[in-house]
């Protein structure tokens, strides 16, 4: 999962908690791809409850039967760098099928994520603070639905690794195959969505 759907699964899981709980959950999704190593109350607690979050939604993901049924669908020579590919296509999936999720519009959502995340971003660590700028100013969230947007995200993935990889090439090869993945991920969210919340509710 990417950026919006780590930011929709936070404020679904969230729920009717109390303000600062949604917030934290909402700055953990963004924070989870950039604090490292344990958590030891460096950050307040509902911001560190959001990021173990976002490491938990990874780790699940990462190792479910439909997630390496999409991988399987990729050319080998992609299935490397196949997580990447499938976390920002997972989130164009999300993006268009919103309404089978959310009824909020997409934009008004992006709107809400901007709004909860960026007050507190003189806090967070220095790529965070950027992300979620270029985030907000070029309002990614709401263009989500554009494939043209995916091919450009996975092209500046690919761009800052400092390895050779094919993420500047594979948004063809990931467009055929997109039906496919799109099916799984239909069966894939709202399973996170219901082992998530009982983990959290643990907690």
């Amino acid at each position: 999962m990417n950026y919006l759907a780590h930011f929709h699964l936070a404020d679904q899981l969230a729920g009717s908690g109390s303000v600062e709980q949604q917030q934290g959950l909402m700055i953990g999704a963004l924070l989870g791809d950039y604090v490292k190593g344990p958590l030891r109350g460096d950050y307040p607690a509902n911001w560190e409850t959001g990021i173990w979050l976002h490491r938990r939604i990874d780790a699940l993901t990462d190792r479910h039967p439909l997630v390496q049924e999409c991988l399987q669908l990729l050319p080998e020579a992609y299935r490397r760098f196949g997580g990447i590919m499938l976390d920002v296509c997972f989130d164009h999936c999300l993006a268009n099928r919103w309404q089978d999720f959310d009824q909020r519009e997409l934009t008004d959502f992006s709107q809400h994520c901007y709004k909860q995340v960026l007050p507190h971003s003189d806090r967070y660590p220095q790529l965070a603070s950027r992300q979620i700028g270029i985030l907000s100013r070029h309002n990614v969230l709401s263009m989500m639905t554009d494939w043209q947007r995916v091919e450009q995200m996975l092209a500046g993935i690919g761009s800052r690794l400092r390895v050779s990889n094919p993420l500047a090439e594979c948004g063809p090869s990931l467009y055929q195959n997109l039906a496919d993945i799109d099916t799984r991920f239909q069966e894939l969210y709202p399973a996170l969505v219901a082992q998530l919340t009982t983990e959290l509710a643990a907690r």
